[in-house]
């Protein structure tokens, strides 16, 4: 069904994004610095922490998204799954940044953070997976889509403000103003951080009401949608047959391993290899927020001009070079960091900008082969092998810093941790954002061919002919 995307919708839906941004660079980014420096937690058990809950993201997220493409509920597809997110996210958020070692000792510390981060990833999931396909259904028309994405990284950017520059600014003012102490500091934080979560989603669920995919008589049957889960590893598997399905995995993987590396390993950067405080840290992310709102506006007129796969690949491909680049120069001041910060920056603004909208696009490819509309399965496959590659680098730097003997407790780490945080924050990024851009260069659904795409899968659901655009049929499948 095609709609056009309204304001109001696009408003709430990006409102929204404020969460979900917020909670993943809370949790990605400070999680690993809060085990070990506040917790003391040893850095691989740490690492361990974070990326099984991933894989239970994973696990979740794949049922999730079938759950959501089979829901029958009056309230829609979708967005049932928001509002029980708006209460449950920031509950769980609380529990996941409270300091447990008063209560549990030695080995037994980490349990407790095991069991409430794989409750975060699922929550995470339960939230990211309906209400980014959901999008599919607000906007069904090419730019549409990049308006509707454009729309969100606007406040995506508030979003990363919340979860990227605000926690050490804030943990510093509880701190030095409050007198509270560090495990006091990030309980306050995470909480402020949370609540502001739960009222974003409830704004989202709120201003997008009567834009979901009803079911036919509106009648709410779960036990049906249940019955489907067992049919997921088919929808998997035919998506996965698809050309644009796998070409886009396999670039999401690489932007997913090179962005890990970078958000892992920031903070540690800046603090062990550059020595820079908490208030120094807080300004170059918030300089780095300042870049993403100024590359939302110039990335949404490129792709509304070029396409959003070029656009991917500029951004992308330009990072790529700088990172290689700054890791032969070396970073040792500041402007020099800002400078690399802004290059990054540019590709994963893009990233996050674009990739939903152009994941999108493959529901018309799904639908012209198999006849249905699987957004929930789009989405959860793509997040889910993301989330996977994601878990990897985080268990595997948490336990290469351990092996290279990086130790949070020395004022000054050895030569060997000091080059090893070069090559995670600068190396592996840039090798990673170069083999993106090398998939990219594969992909063939290009705005042209998707409005080819559209026109025939309008004539085959007319049983009409659509023989005028076998050729680039014959490119896009």
């Amino acid at each position: 069904m095609e709609q056009s995307l309204q304001t109001k919708n696009a408003l709430g839906y990006g409102v929204a994004s404020i969460a979900e941004s917020s909670m993943y660079q809370l949790v990605n980014g400070y999680l690993l610095l809060y085990l070990t420096s506040v917790v003391g937690v040893g850095a691989d058990k740490a690492g361990l922490v974070m990326s099984v809950g991933m894989v239970f993201e994973t696990m979740a997220g794949l049922i999730i998204g079938k759950l959501s493409d089979s829901c029958t509920s009056p309230k829609g597809r979708r967005r049932p799954f928001m509002i029980f997110c708006a209460i449950y996210v920031p509950i769980v958020l609380i529990l996941l940044f409270s300091n447990y070692s008063g209560i549990f000792g030695g080995g037994s510390l980490i349990f407790p953070y095991l069991f409430l981060n794989i409750l975060f990833w699922i929550g995470h999931s339960a939230m990211y997976i309906p209400y980014t396909a959901f999008g599919a259904e607000l906007a069904t028309g090419y730019d549409d889509r990049t308006r509707l994405r454009s729309m969100c990284s606007i406040f995506s950017v508030v979003g990363s403000f919340l979860g990227s520059a605000c926690p050490l600014m804030a943990v510093s003012f509880f701190s030095s103003r409050l007198r509270a102490g560090d495990s006091t500091a990030w309980f306050l934080t995470a909480a402020a951080i949370a609540i502001c979560n739960g009222v974003a989603i409830f704004i989202g669920w709120k201003l997008t009401a009567g834009m979901e995919h009803m079911p036919p008589d509106g009648r709410f049957r779960p036990m049906e949608a249940l019955a489907e889960i067992p049919l997921l590893l088919k929808d998997y598997w035919q998506l996965m047959k698809l050309k644009t399905m796998k070409i886009l995995i396999v670039f999401k993987v690489a932007f997913n391993v090179a962005y890990g590396f970078f958000t892992a390993s920031m903070v540690f950067f800046l603090q062990y290899r550059l020595g820079f405080g908490n208030e120094v840290t807080s300004t170059i992310y918030s300089i780095q927020i300042v870049v993403n709102f100024i590359n939302v506006l110039i990335v949404s007129r490129i792709a509304l001009r070029v396409g959003k796969s070029a656009t991917l690949l500029f951004s992308m491909s330009i990072a790529g070079f700088g990172c290689m680049a700054f890791y032969i120069a070396g970073i040792e001041s500041y402007a020099a960091l800002i400078v690399f910060i802004i290059l990054f920056s540019l590709a994963s603004n893009s990233f996050w900008q674009l990739s939903n909208a152009i994941f999108y696009d493959v529901t018309e490819v799904d639908e012209f082969v198999y006849g249905k509309r699987r957004e929930g399965a789009i989405i959860s496959l793509q997040s889910g092998i993301g989330s996977l590659a994601s878990a990897a680098i985080v268990a595997g730097m948490g336990m290469y810093l351990e092996i290279i003997g990086f130790d949070t407790a020395l004022p000054v780490q050895t030569p060997a941790a000091m080059a090893a945080l070069d090559r995670l924050f600068l190396m592996l990024p840039g090798l990673f954002l170069m083999a993106g851009c090398a998939m990219l260069l594969l992909y063939p659904l290009s705005k042209a061919r998707f409005a080819s795409l559209q026109s025939a899968l309008r004539l085959k659901n007319k049983g009409s002919d659509y023989s005028m655009y076998q050729n680039d049929l014959d490119k896009i499948l």
